[in-house]
């Protein structure tokens, strides 16, 4: 809908394209746009950049391929939902491994076709990377103690806890990782919510939050043990500033903010409620097909805790899909003579081409080549409420994937962006 009245073109680069030159549409363009258009080297609309070209590509490398008798099998994979759950290539992984093991074949290489991304505004560069970052997603509830808002010190609201998290989480240095001299950006906040569905004078004691974290080389378990700590320490600032409150006014107060884990509160209501009731709690959760697993991890958690109030106040860590580990193969021989091919090739078109380690955009790569010796992706199957019946991610079957990556993709610009 960004496109305006230019939607129905959308999806027809070339058409779109053209039609972007009268003037009524180029005087809207910002001037880089307007730039690249008059060249002529560039095609205009949705996918342009990131799906079209890529798959175009590879089809092209089949074509070449069979015409030239290459002396090499070639599987090509294509995969929906790559930017939401990749539940594409999470199923594909399993069919790889199968795939392998029907024609005993050998995974010489992973090569993806996700675009280069320009690095700045008036960046013209084009990008191959040897890896992928990885992302995880910590998640919080927070359970505080409900009240009528003309007895405000007789309960304690969730975003009064959520506040001290979120300020310990965002841009929270803890989480940054650097590596063959790239690192992560810092983690920041995707959802802050407290989730009453309906407007009340009763107090807002129940919220949630999800804070995205980049991975080079750190595991589930990990992550998910900096989490806890800086949850502590939030905690603490909470509890010592809710103290000085009670303090203040002469009340008891409602208790100090706990911290647990989502597998620790699992266990409490499963040795309180029962095995079955817990998993009918679930599986009512689950039936609402509108909640996205997101959503879904969030209220698992809610309504354990409504059942198990004796924790509260509490804070409860989890962990919310997708899941993407992050996939380095910069060090391998044949990475390292493909991208010194590629560069000298790029020459003799006058394109100049740099290496980066990590694609920084987020890939489906993350699903092979995982190495977790220690099994430490155990933390996230313990801790992600959805576990097992909307989200999983065969660990062990990308464990089996073993090979080298590599992404070669079009150069473009602006994803996701009308231009």
């Amino acid at each position: 809908e960004e496109y305006g009245e230019l939607e129905p073109l959308a999806f027809s680069p070339e058409e779109l394209t053209k039609k972007l030159m009268e003037p009524k549409y180029l005087k809207d363009l910002p001037e880089a746009a307007r730039i690249d258009l008059a060249s002529g080297n560039y095609l205009f609309g949705r996918g342009t950049m990131d799906m079209k070209m890529g798959l175009a590509l590879h089809m092209q490398l089949i074509e070449k391929a069979s015409f030239e008798q290459w002396p090499i099998n070639l599987i090509l994979t294509t995969v929906p939902d790559e930017e939401v759950n990749s539940a594409g290539m999470r199923a594909a992984v399993v069919e790889l491994v199968r795939l392998r093991e029907q024609h005993g074949l050998t995974y010489k290489l992973f090569l993806n076709s996700e675009p280069s991304f320009s690095q700045g505004p008036s960046d013209t560069n084009e990008y191959i990377y040897s890896g992928t970052i990885g992302k995880i997603m910590p998640a919080a509830l927070f359970y505080g103690k409900e009240t009528h808002v003309g007895e405000p010190l007789k309960g304690m609201t969730a975003p009064f806890i959520a506040s001290y998290m979120t300020q310990h989480m965002e841009w929270n240095p803890l989480f940054r990782e650097t590596d063959l001299g790239e690192s992560t950006p810092l983690p920041v906040s995707l959802q802050l919510k407290d989730l009453k569905m309906e407007y009340s004078t009763q107090t807002p004691y129940r919220a949630a939050a999800l804070y995205n974290v980049f991975l080079l080389k750190r595991t589930a378990a990990e992550v998910m043990a900096i989490f806890e700590e800086v949850a502590l320490q939030a905690m603490a600032a909470c509890n010592a500033h809710y103290q000085d409150i009670c303090t203040r006014e002469n009340v008891q107060g409602v208790g100090k903010v706990k911290v647990l884990r989502y597998e620790a509160l699992l266990e409490h209501a499963i040795h309180k409620l029962g095995a079955e009731e817990v998993q009918a709690i679930k599986h009512q959760v689950q039936q609402h097909r509108a909640w996205d697993d997101r959503e879904k991890s969030i209220r698992i958690v809610d309504q354990l805790m409504i059942r198990c109030q004796e924790l509260a106040p509490a804070t409860v860590l989890l962990y919310a899909p997708p899941y993407y580990p992050a996939i380095n193969s910069s060090n391998h021989p044949l990475v390292k003579q493909s991208i010194e091919l590629m560069k000298q090739t790029a020459q003799t078109f006058d394109i100049e081409v740099e290496q980066i380690h990590y694609f920084n955009g987020i890939c489906d790569l993350s699903y092979v080549n995982y190495s977790d010796a220690s099994n430490e992706w155990l933390a996230f199957e313990r801790n992600t409420p959805v576990w097992g019946d909307t989200y999983h991610i065969p660990f062990k079957e990308m464990a089996a994937l073993q090979g080298p990556v590599l992404n070669v993709g079009p150069f473009g610009k602006d994803a996701h962006q009308k231009t």
